[in-house]
């Protein structure tokens, strides 16, 4: 199925039945800029200023020790040059998305959002030892089980009662559950809204088949589903040599990853993960 037919059918599927959220209209234009790797963000950085809380929090994320070491970013303008364009990006679209959600029925959004971002540290560090996009890649991870909250808000009468006796269940168990109660899985939920927003469609297509990387183009969708393991590995409470021993092989083939070198530079990286800091 090609990605303009396989979204056809996910639209088709949601028509009537989801009302796919509405994001900040600066969250759209950065969004946009992903498609022209040579766009700038000053444009659009006065017009983030009108966003205050958003502003607040892309500040203060660009402040951590990780970004900006012990110097203090008084602006927006000053983030911009030291994390430079593609990183404020990703925290700005990453920010707004996630303010979209301020309560979901069912759903501990503050262990769903610390579940996300652990996938998405772990797409981008993936996606560097690939030679993959890393900032698609941890856009990627952050919003691959997005469609869930959108489920959970659409079917609010049924789905989270089928989710009750399930709450650890993840990917393949957890999109059988959605789809005996809504008929949609949150991969192919998160894939249309993204595609509604104007995600590229690496991004898209890698989301949409993060369940099943096999038959995706590109090494994204592996580098998400094995991301995806990895956040299970250490919710799990694995050591890294256990999380890379439960890699499935044929995904770390599709990645276009060698096993040594995820034994050599990946391990050191999955303990910062694990631990809450940036890889």
């Amino acid at each position: 199925m090609t990605m303009a037919l396989h979204m056809d059918t996910v639209r088709a599927a949601a028509a009537g039945r989801l009302s796919l959220p509405s994001v900040p209209r600066v969250v759209r234009r950065l969004i946009s800029q992903l498609r022209d790797p040579g766009a700038s963000v000053i444009g659009v950085v006065d017009e983030l200023e009108q966003e205050p809380q958003l502003a607040a929090r892309t500040l203060r994320i660009a402040n951590s020790p990780y970004y900006c070491g012990r110097r203090s970013l008084a602006s927006l303008k000053d983030a911009v040059a030291i994390v430079g364009t593609d990183t404020l990006r990703t925290l700005v679209i990453s920010g707004g998305l996630e303010a979209v959600f301020v309560a979901v029925p069912g759903v501990n959004l503050r262990q769903f959002w610390m579940d996300a971002t652990v996938t998405a540290k772990a797409a981008r560090s993936l996606a560097r030892l690939a030679g993959a996009d890393a900032e698609a890649a941890f856009l990627a991870g952050l919003l691959h089980n997005v469609g869930h909250l959108i489920l959970c808000q659409a079917f609010a009468g049924t789905l989270p009662a089928k989710l009750a006796g399930a709450r650890s269940a993840r990917g393949a168990e957890l999109a059988a559950i959605e789809r005996e109660a809504s008929g949609m899985d949150h991969a192919q939920v998160s894939a249309a809204w993204l595609d509604e927003l104007g995600f590229p469609e690496t991004v898209v297509d890698a989301v949409a088949h993060h369940l099943d990387a096999d038959v995706a183009s590109g090494t994204l969708a592996p580098v998400l589903a094995l991301a995806a393991q990895v956040a299970a590995s250490i919710e799990a409470g694995d050591n890294a040599r256990r999380a890379l021993d439960k890699l499935d092989a044929s995904l770390v083939a599709a990645a276009s990853l060698v096993a040594e070198n995820l034994d050599e530079r990946f391990g050191l990286q999955y303990e910062q993960i694990a631990g809450g800091d940036e890889p």
